[in-house]
């Protein structure tokens, strides 16, 4: 009995030919294998931009991840749709792993055969380099230093060529969700040197400007103008560790850089684009689901956006200024006028439905103006001498609709009657350097889970050790009970110190939470496998387009 294979434009044939002893050879075609039912490419649109690399060492910001996500790999990775538990983590560059009784040492056991883009087998070395690479760098605006990799991770041991030891400093309940999160993506250690701050955009050379490798995609072409992200491209790895299951589902995938909001949704109702993803208006979001042929995708989303207070910068070094302001925020016209319902007023910085969430800045209440005059006055702050303030806001649509949020603000600021707003917008990259300038009084950012556990919402934006900020917020409670929720393991003693850490929040008030948005995407028809789950990560690898 021999195998047939037949192949054709549309596809091949799969058959057995039988040679019957003194007979003449026929053949049985039992089964039609077809090709591909997926498009080769898939173009999607976004006003994101690259922050400042795609360096796990440097990238902090959702674009950043999701690029280092979709072209590197982790050892653990997060089960898509799930709701990212411990018992949602599935193997990646590792194909197990175990914990120590007593919760400080984590061994994972390495896949074998997996290449790098340049020929080098993947192994224990790779792991060790990238984690110690990240954290000699600590550079202070990154992940790395942010999350405090240092302060919980004790060291790296490459116990053999397939399996690493990380030593923890304590029991990090949360370490098997860190392990999933950008920072934590094995580099190549030929093209991301250790002495090197991070790895830059390098004009002409896609190469040059990643140091990921193992992933299911290779960034093949990035393209900037004027220093603006124009486009990038990606092609299948075809030495990917699972390309064998089918991934990614689409060979080429491009992404088109635009403006704002307003140009993206003119791309995809004009069918320039596939799939567009952030940030469209939710002006936009309402009118283009009434569009037969688009497809609207809305997922649950842990993104949150809050007000940040410059201490530095007087009076607001003084938290009886700072809660007089956080008393004044009505919430309800962003949440309802500029999102149109499509997201929720938050009164922690724990997002809705977060594990040990509460709602304590209702205690400083919406619009609670007679508190603020109240405050304010004991300062000497009055309708005839107010307390004039700028608040400042991105206005590039790196975040969506913030010109109308800033608008939102000044208004209910002023309508206690003892504050004045200056309004300042600038595009991204200012935005981003004058906060590391320390020269905006107030501004408003949001934040995407590194890692889904609350401790990813409290320890980077107010321990001291975690300035990623520079907002010059510190107290040394606030670090000591921070760090001791990190470090225990009873969760009765977490919960008691969660309370605290969010009643402190309150009394202090560095930062001020907003509201928490839903996440939405707007796709042709035949565009599938968009994922949108609480981790936040978008995974190019499943998207698709059938024929």
């Amino acid at each position: 009995m021999i195998l047939i294979v037949i192949s054709g434009l549309g596809g091949y044939f799969v058959g057995v030919s039988t040679v019957p002893p003194g007979g003449e050879k026929t053949i049985t075609l039992t089964e039609t294998v077809t090709a591909s039912p997926y498009k080769d490419t898939v173009i999607m649109g976004t006003t994101d931009s690259v922050q400042s690399s795609i360096d796990p060492s440097d990238a902090y910001d959702f674009f950043g991840w999701t690029v280092i996500q979709n072209t590197g790999s982790p050892l653990i990775d997060i089960t898509p749709g799930s709701p990212a538990g411990p018992k949602d983590l599935a193997p990646a560059l590792a194909e197990s792993w175990s914990v120590s009784s007593d919760g400080l040492t984590w061994t994972f056991n390495l896949r074998k055969g997996v290449m790098s883009g340049d020929g080098v087998e993947f192994t224990a070395d790779d792991v060790k380099y990238s984690f110690e690479r990240g954290m000699k760098i600590a550079n202070p605006d990154g992940a790395v230093v942010g999350i405090g990799y240092d302060a919980i991770i004790g060291s790296v041991e490459a116990v053999s060529k397939y399996q690493v030891n990380f030593n923890l400093k304590f029991a990090c309940g949360f370490f098997g969700q860190l392990m999933a999160a950008a920072p934590s993506y094995i580099v190549n250690p030929r093209y991301a040197p250790m002495q090197y701050f991070r790895i830059n955009y390098t004009d002409g050379n896609a190469r040059a400007s990643s140091p990921m490798d193992f992933g299911p995609y290779t960034l093949t072409s990035w393209t900037r103008v004027g220093g603006k992200d124009q486009e990038m491209k990606f092609d299948a790895n075809p030495l990917y560790w699972n390309a064998a299951a089918g991934y990614p589902k689409t060979k080429h995938l491009v992404l088109r850089f635009y403006s704002d909001a307003t140009t993206l949704r003119l791309a995809i109702e004009a069918g320039e684009v596939d799939l567009a993803y952030r940030q469209l208006g939710s002006t936009d979001i309402q009118s283009l689901q009434q569009k037969a042929q688009l497809k609207v995708w809305q997922g649950p989303s842990q993104f949150i956006q809050y007000l940040v207070f410059q201490q530095n910068i007087k009076p607001l070094d003084n938290p009886a200024v700072r809660r007089a302001i956080a008393a004044s925020i009505d919430r309800k016209p962003i949440t309802d006028v500029v999102f149109l319902g499509q997201a929720t007023p938050l009164y922690s910085m724990i997002p809705n439905g977060m594990a040990y969430h509460s709602d304590v800045f209702k205690k400083l209440g919406d619009a609670n103006y007679t508190y603020a005059k109240t405050e304010l006055a004991a300062l000497g702050y009055s309708e005839t001498k107010k307390l004039v303030l700028d608040l400042w806001y991105e206005s590039s649509g790196h975040y969506e609709s913030s010109p109308d949020i800033a608008n939102v603000l000044k208004s209910s600021l002023e309508k206690s009657g003892v504050i004045q707003v200056n309004l300042h917008g600038v595009d991204w990259p200012t935005y981003r350097n004058n906060m590391r300038a320390e020269s905006m009084a107030l501004f408003v950012l949001g934040w995407y889970p590194d890692y889904v556990d609350p401790d990813n919402y409290l320890y980077p934006f107010v321990n001291s050790k975690a300035s990623w900020l520079h907002s010059n917020y510190n107290s040394p409670l606030m670090d000591s009970m921070t760090e001791e929720q990190r470090a225990t393991a009873d969760p009765q003693k977490r919960t008691q110190l969660m309370a605290s850490i969010q009643d402190l929040l309150v009394e202090d008030s560095p930062i001020v939470p907003l509201f928490q948005k839903s996440n939405w995407a707007i796709s042709k028809q035949n565009v599938g496998g968009v994922v949108l789950d609480i981790s936040m990560i978008f995974r190019y690898y499943l998207l698709f387009a059938t024929k």
